[in-house]
């Protein structure tokens, strides 16, 4: 399976854009028509006033920006730093002292939503002095397929950050923010426990593992999310989040992601429609005040 990784990543990176372009065009169909039906139904409950067209064009287009994010995972490892470097863009945010990430010594906890090339946040880290004085600890599901999963990991490792699988990962998590790093973690995540909270006006099943990390060591927290700008490109911002304890994060982290959904359309496309956030919206969850 290595051989023919390595050869489609020789491809996608030596071959003209148009190349990889093609091939997300190409998968992202076949995304559509494997999973369409779940993204109507996500994207019709979550936008009751857009008509039947506008949803389709945005439910193709998150398709294939979710093929261009896999893709992207594959090419990256034969990327150059200057290429990647070119690639990605930090936002002033980052580096700002109200919203940034905090100064060295201080940890905190990064939330991060499902964005079309969140991949590519891997690179921050390389970005800027300032980052790379910094650990950073992501959870992650490894893949299922051992070559594939190998390959991916170490991409994403490349500049630094550091990927725990979920399954051991809460302590090494913990221990991140308790020596004063970060800990990066997806809160939109289709949570199989956790508690009840509506979103986009259905309930749905959240996590609130971020939030407790913070309210158990009083730490900053922070939004991450990437703006993409282009096919491989993208630009990272970082906001801070105002609550301190776990219930208050995970609203407010939430309704950050609702207003940034009823943005635009092709913000709107940049999430990723095709996992199923609601499918645990009922009990045995407890609903998230109680």
């Amino acid at each position: 399976m290595r051989p023919l990784i390595v050869t489609y990543a020789w491809l996608l990176t030596r071959l003209p854009e148009v190349f990889a372009r093609a091939n997300a065009a190409l998968i992202g169909e076949l995304i559509w028509l494997v999973r369409g039906k779940l993204i109507r139904r996500n994207l019709t409950r979550a936008f009751p006033e857009k008509d039947a067209a506008q949803l389709r064009r945005i439910g193709r287009t998150t398709c294939r920006r979710t093929a261009e994010m896999g893709l992207y995972s594959i090419a990256s490892a034969m990327m150059s730093e200057a290429q990647i470097r070119d690639r990605v863009e930090l936002h002033e945010s980052m580096l700002s002292a109200e919203h940034g990430v905090p100064p060295k010594g201080k940890g905190a906890v990064i939330f991060v939503p499902h964005f079309a090339l969140m991949e590519m946040m891997c690179a921050a880290p390389m970005l800027h002095p300032e980052l790379t004085k910094r650990e950073w600890v992501t959870l992650y599901r490894p893949l299922n397929q051992p070559a594939a999963e190998r390959w991916v990991k170490e991409s994403r490792e490349r500049f630094g950050m550091q990927l725990a699988s979920r399954r051991e990962g809460f302590a090494r998590s913990m221990k991140a923010v308790r020596e004063g790093q970060l800990t990066v973690i997806l809160f939109d995540q289709t949570a199989q426990s956790g508690s009840i909270w509506s979103f986009l006006g259905s309930p749905c099943a959240v996590t609130e593992l971020p939030g407790i990390i913070v309210q158990r060591f009083k730490c900053a927290a922070r939004i991450l999310w990437s703006e993409r700008t282009g096919f491989w490109r993208c630009r990272l911002h970082m906001e801070a989040l105002q609550a301190t304890d776990s219930i208050g994060l995970t609203i407010e982290s939430n309704a950050w992601l609702e207003r940034k959904l009823h943005t635009g359309d092709d913000v709107c496309a940049n999430w990723l429609w095709a996992h199923d956030r609601w499918k645990h919206g009922q009990a045995p969850f407890k609903k998230l005040s109680e």
